[in-house]
């Protein structure tokens, strides 16, 4: 009997051993981790050092602030259970409304404020169609996407393009720190704030109830209403502070800004661990990792002066096998 119990205690000490360094090994953050740094060693073999150079980081690093940024706050609508389909057009639309404020000489702040505004009232009119009407988020946030797309055109005017050269901004967004873009950081160190309030904080908690289980989550006294408002309109928000900083990069606004910004957001997301179909799913450091891991794919590809279609494949394939490690977990939300 003692060595059967002891066998026993062996048992489920070994097994509890296991089960962590199993959840750890197969996690998403793990799983998308293993994928960054194998794209890292293929870009080191097929490009060489120059790969990692500084200047070629701080061109990556300048291209993914507006995805790392849109890609941070989209995440709260997908774990609330909502899919926003606007994000690319609420991005166009910001940069051309900012644009043409800065074009009228108003200040950086006032302009800034005026745009955030406007971009939270769509993301609010999304919010009041599939929570106070009942309607679907998809067709929803993609009509949202069409008339944004309209507006965006509209102001953008027959000129297609706004000037909106901004000596202040541009030097502000497009900082170097030690060769890397400054802003590029703060988007790394946005996400691991957002993660901290998705894992640690009692609305991130609330978020991931809601989008995991509905019933539940009201049962436990959770207002889901009130929740999913929350979330589109932080979906909007960051849309809004992604269009301002494409502003500041490109010194201009066009009609087509922002246009496709959401297949490339939510491809990466996908990657990273969110789930389109299911809320409650992922986490946000990685999908910051998946907005990484595509554009280091990218990056590879314009080095080695591949054709750009190779980068759709892999990102396919890429899709593809999150989609199949997702249902590997049997559908559990993700640590």
């Amino acid at each position: 009997m003692t060595n059967t119990a002891a066998n026993s205690d062996n048992s489920k000490n070994f097994i509890n051993i296991e089960r962590p360094w199993k959840e750890m090994l197969s996690g998403s953050v793990a799983s998308i981790t293993l994928t960054f740094v194998i794209v890292i060693a293929l870009g080191l073999i097929l490009v060489g050092p120059r790969f990692l150079s500084f200047s070629n980081v701080s061109i990556m690093g300048n291209y993914l602030i507006i995805p790392l940024v849109v890609g941070a706050f989209a995440g709260f609508a997908l774990l609330s259970g909502v899919v926003d389909l606007s994000i690319g057009s609420m991005v166009g639309f910001s940069t051309a409304l900012m644009a043409l404020l800065l074009n009228q000489d108003w200040g950086i702040m006032s302009a800034g404020l005026v745009t955030l505004v406007f971009c939270m009232f769509f993301g609010g009119i999304n919010a009041i169609c599939i929570v106070g009407f009942g309607a679907g988020p998809i067709p929803t946030t993609l009509g949202m996407l069409t008339a944004l797309r309209g507006i965006t055109w509209l102001i953008c005017g027959p000129a297609y393009t706004i000037p909106a050269f901004n000596l202040k901004l541009f030097t502000i967004v497009n900082h170097r720190f030690l060769g890397i873009p400054t802003f590029f950081l703060v988007g790394l160190l946005l996400t691991l704030i957002i993660t901290l309030i998705v894992s640690k904080s009692r609305v991130g908690r609330h978020i991931k109830a809601v989008g995991g289980d509905e019933q539940a989550a009201e049962r436990a006294g959770i207002s889901v209403k009130g929740v999913r408002v929350l979330a589109l309109i932080l979906s909007a928000l960051g849309a809004g502070i992604g269009g301002i900083i494409m502003v500041a990069q490109i010194t201009s606004a066009t009609r087509m800004a922002g246009f496709g910004l959401e297949f490339e957001v939510y491809a990466a997301l996908m990657i990273g661990g969110y789930s389109i179909l299911r809320g409650g799913v992922g986490n946000p450091l990685g999908g910051a990792l998946g907005i990484l891991v595509v554009g280091a794919l990218g990056n590879v590809i314009d080095l080695t002066a591949s054709s750009s279609y190779y980068t759709n494949i892999i990102v396919g394939i890429l899709l593809l096998s999150a989609v199949y490690l997702d249902r590997l977990r049997g559908g559990d939300s993700y640590d």
